[in-house]
């Protein structure tokens, strides 16, 4: 009880400062800039840097405020967030990738809103706030999807930091994430655009130049597949990792002279920037193997054939959920023992023609459809717009 009231005092100390510190900042003006913050890398993201080139070329300056937040960095965090305060009070536009607890916790100028059936009805329009969320889909549950479960945040919890609050606007991949992307920042789904990532219009670019490449290398003696292991980062549940065990037992399982192995941790889980482009692995991969992780949809823009190992799906059901459940959706391109696995990999790589690329078609769904085909264009166009319209 007492460690719960002196939470509540902290947050709410952390509110009235940050909220004084934007209002003194406040008085030098707002001018033609536009933020990108990111909490979980040490550089701006490849979608940043493009939206940064959309912005400037319409006269806009970008700063990026990156810092990866580790508890040994809490003073240079500390910095990065006072510098924060200062350019949200300056400028005109922010891009935030994650929850952002100074934009949730800071009191904006919002637009009037005759909206309702939502948590969250402040729609910042000095400056305007998007929510370019870094993962493509809704392949998991997230935020206000997934309260008071082990890979969530309990409700109280919630409700104390305002988690996603004062998003202008939320962009999504496609017209079928945003109803889930409504729900996990419980907003009106009206503030949820599908106009993608900038990274789509790269990996559909990237696309044909890496089939050209595959059917080069296929078309040699001896030539393997290439088969990328990618599974999700788990948070807290990690006794509960299937990919665990299957690396240890990788010789056992893996036996084929098929297809090579790479394994990739979320990078995350490895502590390293979740910024960054697409990896090199993925490009090169012939097939992905996942669980629950967005690389799916990176994966399927690439055209790779693509594969679930899903053993403890039971569990990720429960807890954070799922939007898009694979065994239900494209049971023949799942295995859930290493045994399944294998001879699924075994068909995949000696016979390309075997995979059934109408599975992971219907998996992915509608997406990405009503995605613009140059997002970052068009997201700084829109949100000039909305400046323009104040």
């Amino acid at each position: 009880m007492a460690s719960g009231a002196l939470k509540t005092a902290a947050v709410s100390m952390t509110r009235v400062s940050f909220n004084a510190l934007y209002r003194l900042f406040g008085l030098l003006g707002r001018r033609d800039e536009v933020l990108f913050v990111s909490r979980k890398s040490g550089e701006p993201s490849y979608d940043y840097v493009e939206c940064g080139k959309a912005f400037s070329a319409q006269g806009y300056e970008p700063v990026y405020l990156s810092q990866h937040f580790k508890k040994s960095s809490v003073l240079a965090y500390a910095g990065l967030v006072l510098r924060e305060l200062y350019h949200l009070a300056r400028c005109r536009v922010c891009v935030i990738d994650r929850y952002d607890p100074a934009i949730s916790l800071l009191d904006f100028t919002c637009e009037p809103t005759e909206l309702r059936d939502a948590l969250h009805l402040e729609f910042p329009n000095e400056p305007i706030v998007i929510q370019l969320w870094h993962a493509f889909g809704a392949f998991k549950k997230f935020g206000y999807q997934a309260l008071d479960i082990a890979e969530g945040h309990p409700s109280d919890e919630a409700a104390l930091f305002r988690i996603h609050r004062n998003n202008s606007w939320v962009i999504c991949s496609g017209e079928g994430a945003r109803k889930a992307f409504a729900e996990a920042f419980a907003c009106p789904i009206e503030r949820v655009l599908p106009l993608g990532r900038p990274e789509y219009r790269k990996l559909c670019d990237l696309r044909g130049a890496t089939r050209s490449a595959k059917v080069g290398k296929s078309s040699g003696a001896g030539a393997k597949r290439a088969v990328l292991v990618a599974p999700t980062i788990r948070k807290y549940d990690k006794a509960v990792d299937p990919f665990a065990d299957l690396r240890d037992r990788a010789e056992q399982v893996f036996q084929s002279g098929e297809y090579d192995v790479v394994w990739s941790a979320h990078p995350l889980t490895a502590g390293k920037d979740a910024g960054g482009d697409v990896p090199t692995s993925l490009i090169d991969a012939d097939i992905v193997i996942t669980d629950y992780s967005s690389i799916v949809y990176e994966a399927y823009l690439l055209g790779k054939m693509v594969g679930f190992y899903i053993p403890d799906i039971a569990h990720y059901r429960s807890s954070p959920g799922l939007n898009a459940d694979p065994a239900l959706l494209c049971p023949g391109i799942t295995a859930s023992s290493p045994r399944e696995l294998a001879d699924l990999l075994e068909q995949w790589s000696t016979d390309h023609e075997a995979y059934p690329h109408d599975e992971l078609e219907r998996f992915i769904g509608d997406s990405f459809i009503g995605c613009s085909s140059n997002p970052a264009e068009d997201i700084a166009s829109f949100a000039i717009a909305r400046v323009k319209e104040r």
